[in-house]
């Protein structure tokens, strides 16, 4: 038997960061990997997808978009999707669906088990009123094969958001064979004991530069016994982000040709790219974000740049100078500002006396 593990799908979410009509695009697309998951469930004979949670953020998810979803569980009611909701599906609009298709099934609170055969996916949600008595409750048959779902925070793990700690030691001993988890938006596989292991799926399609690099589902083949796992990148676009040193370079057209050749080299057009610049320059050196943005704007789909460069400033080379930049420069590095400051104040002063823009 074959099932599909993926999490924090986060369809229809805002998305930050990047112009209003590539923001509908991705949301677009993100939508349509949802689909295309489905597509291949369907031509590779699967029998359920697990969705660990957050597949939708809030309340405020489109009549289209909603539409869109359910109409593509429905019209494949030979595939079961099994959901344990998340952190933030307590205030989703699943909640206010009263006409969910028959083949989306939900956990609640309470655990609740699906039996396919000898395989058996126990679910819940987890919240603050049984997040410390699960353990108890969780009782599984050592002669199945057992697969448990649950959204939340393996202790240990950084997250910006909260959700509740799963304990890892407090599974060990269950019967788990592969415990599907969701929250962490990239992937992972570690063993919970000898038997079994958690997987986190990440999520399916990146939304933000918080989420970087291959993204998709997990295949589970689960026979004789034993659960067999396959990461499959399956998101419909990637991103990256880069740094590069701004010091190994003389000038910033030489940089600046640099970064793009090598981000073609090594990277589909099709990506969102992130790129920043580091190390020290002097101060003829002027770095030009919005102009190396532009040029990678029209390479990929999406590009910004940051400059996070320092200035190599040396006081002698201005203690004499009788210049407007002489002067500028040494009351700016003698003041109580922080580097962080200076350098800023600095770049944008220089550009000021040269009549440029900034």
């Amino acid at each position: 038997m074959k099932i599909i593990h993926t999490a924090d799908l986060h369809l229809d979410s805002k998305i930050d960061g990047i112009p209003t009509e590539k923001s509908k695009i991705r949301r677009d697309e993100i939508i349509r990997t949802f689909e295309r998951l489905v597509d291949f469930a369907k031509e590779n004979d699967v029998k359920a997808i697990i969705i660990a949670g957050d597949m939708f953020d809030t309340q405020k998810v489109s009549l289209k978009t909603r539409e869109r979803v359910f109409g593509c569980i429905r019209n494949n009611k030979d595939i079961d999707f099994l959901y344990a909701p998340g952190n933030h599906d307590q205030t989703s609009v699943i909640s206010t669906i009263l006409d969910l298709p028959t083949n989306f099934i939900e956990f609640n609170d309470n655990l609740k088990s699906i039996r396919y055969g000898d395989i058996v996916v126990s679910g819940i949600l987890l919240n603050s009123t049984n997040k410390n008595i699960v353990y108890d409750v969780l009782s599984l048959n050592e002669k199945d094969t057992n697969i448990v779902i649950m959204h939340g925070q393996v202790a240990g793990y950084k997250s910006k958001e909260d959700a509740e700690v799963i304990s890892i030691p407090r599974l060990k001993g269950k019967f788990i064979d592969y415990l599907a988890l969701g929250h962490i938006h990239s992937y992972s596989a570690e063993p919970i004991d000898e038997r079994g292991y958690y997987v986190y799926s990440g999520c399916l399609d990146g939304r933000g530069f918080d989420e970087l690099g291959s993204k998709g589902f997990v295949l589970l083949d689960c026979e004789q016994g034993k659960v067999k796992s396959q990461f499959i990148e399956f998101s419909s676009r990637t991103l990256f982000e880069k740094t590069f040193d701004a010091s190994e370079y003389d000038s910033f057209y030489q940089l600046s040709q640099d970064i793009i050749a090598k981000l073609q080299a090594e990277i589909d057009a099709r990506s969102l790219v992130k790129v920043i610049l580091k190390g020290q320059h002097s101060i003829d050196f002027l770095i030009d974000t919005f102009s190396l943005a532009s040029r990678l704007n029209e390479i990929f789909f999406f590009a910004k740049v940051y400059d996070k460069t320092e200035l190599k400033i040396s006081l002698e080379d201005y203690r004499y100078d009788k210049s407007i930049k002489g002067e500028f420069v040494r009351s700016v590095w003698e003041s109580d500002m922080t580097i962080e400051q200076k350098n800023k104040v600095i770049k944008c002063g220089l550009s000021a006396l040269k009549g440029e823009e900034f």
